[in-house]
């Protein structure tokens, strides 16, 4: 009498392999986030804080020092992990990412079929 074997597990259970380290669709997305993060964030650490001496000198009066004081002081409550000077600097590509996250199933996915519709017989 022969003892059975177990069966070999069969290749479609086995979970897909890997993707490579030089996988182009995944260079494709961190190039693509890498320009998001250069253009929203980039208007965050760049432009935003002249807007907001901008807009405080107007309404509240000159900022002591000017716009180079303001962003030394800003600057250096970065460096220094003020919650404020980061929610500042960082809070558009926050909000951006943010959209996409609850906008994203709305989305179609790109190259994806429309599911054929079922006929019941």
């Amino acid at each position: 009498m022969t003892t059975p074997t177990p069966m070999a597990p069969d290749a479609r259970d086995a979970p897909p392999p890997p993707a490579p380290a030089g996988d182009p669709e995944r260079r494709a997305r961190v190039t693509r986030e890498a320009r998001l993060f250069a253009i929203v964030g980039g208007f965050g650490i760049l432009l935003l804080p002249p807007l907001v001496y901008l807009a405080g000198s107007l309404t509240l009066g000159p900022y002591e020092g000017g716009l180079p004081a303001f962003l030394i002081k800003l600057y250096g409550d970065v460096l220094h992990l003020s919650p404020a000077a980061l929610a500042l600097l960082l809070g558009p590509y926050v909000i951006f990412q943010a959209a996409r996250l609850l906008t994203r199933p709305l989305r179609r996915r790109r190259g994806r079929a429309k599911p054929e519709p079922r006929v019941i017989p």
